[in-house]
C-alpha cells in the first residue's frame, strides 16, 4: 500500500483555527485537546495534495469514481482548499450534488464521509442538515464527530434535534462535540440536558455545557463559569495554557449574561490577574 493510500493519522480531523468561520470552538467554546491536534495534523498531510489544482466539478467526478482512494484523496483536497481559502467555485447544483454523494455515502469508506462533512460544513450548507443530522448516528466515531462539527459550523436550530441525541453517547469527543453545535445553534430544547451535564463529574463537559447555556440565557451557568475564572495556575505550562483558555472562554460566555458577580469578576481579573491574555480578555469585554 503506498503512502496516499494509507488511512490518515487520527491528527487528520476537522480543519478549523482560530482565524475561520466556526468560532464557537475557539471563542466560546473549550476544544477538546484531540481536536486541536486534529486541527494542526491537518497541515501535516499536504504530501496527499495533488499537484495540479482542479476545479470542483472535476473533484465532484473523482467522488463518483469507482476508485475508493480516489473519491476520498478528492474530498480531503476539497475540504484542505476551503480551509485554506483557495480559490474553487461551488455553484448550486455542484453543492445539491455534493449533499447527494454524501446521502448515497453510508456504506462508502468511513473516509469519505469524514472529509465530505467538512467540505458541506464549510460550505455551510444548509441542504446538507438532514444527511449530517443521519450522519450523526453513524458506525463510524469519526464520522459522528465530523458530522457534529458540521452542523455546529452550519449554526443552524434543524441540526438541533441530532446534536442533542448525540450527549447520550458514550465517547467525550462526541459528547464535547455535541455540546458545540448545540452551542453554535444556541438551541434552546439543550438546556435540561446541559444543565444536567452541570452536575456530572467530567470538568471538561462541565465547563463546555456552562458556555452553551450562556449562549442560551440560562443563568444557571453562572457559578460553573465563576470556578473557571477561579481557576488558579499549577506551573505547568500544558495545564496553565487549558487554564488560561477556560478564563478566557469563561469570560466571553459570561457577556451573554447580566448577572453582577459575573461582572464584578471580570473586573477584578482585568485588574489582578497575572495572565496578560486573560486580563486583555477581561478588559476587552468590559469595553464591549
Amino acid at each position: 500500500m503506498s503512502e496516499n493510500e494509507q488511512n490518515p493519522s487520527p491528527e487528520s480531523g476537522p480543519l478549523y483555527a482560530p482565524e475561520t468561520g466556526f468560532s464557537l470552538f475557539i471563542k466560546l467554546f473549550i476544544v477538546p485537546a484531540v481536536i486541536v491536534l486534529v486541527a494542526l495534523g491537518i497541515f501535516f498531510l499536504g504530501t496527499m495534495a495533488l499537484q495540479h489544482p482542479k476545479t470542483a466539478e472535476q473533484y465532484l467526478e473523482e467522488l463518483k469514481s469507482d476508485n475508493t482512494s480516489r473519491r476520498w484523496q478528492s474530498a480531503y483536497e476539497l475540504s484542505r482548499m476551503l480551509n485554506q481559502n483557495e480559490n474553487i467555485q461551488f455553484d448550486q447544483d455542484l453543492r445539491t450534488q455534493l449533499v447527494q454523494v454524501f446521502g448515497d455515502s453510508k456504506n462508502d469508506d468511513p473516509r469519505l464521509r469524514e472529509y465530505l462533512a467538512l467540505v458541506l460544513g464549510r460550505l455551510k450548507e444548509k441542504s446538507a442538515i438532514p444527511v449530517l443530522s443521519s450522519a450523526v448516528h453513524d458506525d463510524s466515531t469519526d464520522v459522528k464527530i465530523y458530522s457534529l462539527w458540521a452542523l455546529g459550523n452550519i449554526e443552524d436550530p434543524q441540526g438541533g434535534e441530532a446534536a442533542l441525541a448525540a450527549l447520550s453517547e458514550t465517547d467525550e469527543t462526541v459528547q464535547r462535540m455535541a455540546v458545540g453545535a448545540l452551542s453554535a445553534m444556541r438551541y434552546e430544547p439543550a438546556k435540561f440536558a446541559l444543565e444536567k451535564n452541570l452536575e456530572g463529574s467530567d470538568q471538561a463537559l462541565r465547563y463546555d455545557s456552562a458556555v452553551a447555556l450562556a449562549r442560551i440565557k440560562d443563568e444557571k451557568a453562572v457559578p460553573t463559569l465563576l470556578e473557571m475564572m477561579n481557576l488558579k495556575p499549577s506551573g505547568k505550562p500544558e495545564d496553565d495554557q487549558i487554564i488560561q483558555s477556560a478564563k478566557i472562554t469563561a469570560i466571553d460566555g459570561a457577556q451573554e449574561l447580566p448577572d453582577v458577580a459575573l461582572k464584578d469578576k471580570i473586573v477584578d481579573l482585568s485588574k489582578n490577574e497575572s495572565d496578560i491574555k486573560v486580563r486583555e480578555a477581561a478588559l476587552a469585554s468590559l469595553k464591549k
